[in-house]
């Protein structure tokens, strides 16, 4: 009877770590993007795809940040396009695989120019 209760806790315990592990396993593989606009002008239309995923933000004023936080669905690089008045920028930056993680932080300037860090 006290040997059957032992093996019961032993299983319990077996198993919740089992899932606790898994759990933290997966925390550990997020990707994180930054964008922070560092220019004086706002952007617009913002769309950042990266790892089989699709980020849109409608507007970025002066010195705002927005964060993206995901697991990766897909193997492949990320794009990010934006708009400053009417005209378009693009950059294409990092890797992205859903066994690794990656954090970015992109830049974006007046000019139009991407720094991806």
């Amino acid at each position: 009877m006290k040997a059957a209760a032992v093996i019961k806790g032993s299983i319990f315990l077996i198993g919740l770590a089992l899932v606790v592990g898994y759990y933290l396993f997966n925390l550990s593989l997020r990707n994180e993007i930054q964008l922070k606009n560092a220019g004086s002008v706002s952007w617009d239309k913002i769309e950042v795809k990266a790892g089989g995923r699709y980020f849109k933000v409608h507007h970025l004023d002066s010195g705002d940040t927005k964060r993206f936080i995901f697991h990766s669905q897909s193997e492949g690089g990320g794009i990010i396009a934006g708009y400053i008045g009417q005209n378009i920028y693009k950059s294409e930056f990092g890797y992205f695989t859903p066994n690794l993680s990656v954090d970015m932080f992109i830049i974006l300037n007046d000019d139009g120019d991407i720094i991806i860090k």
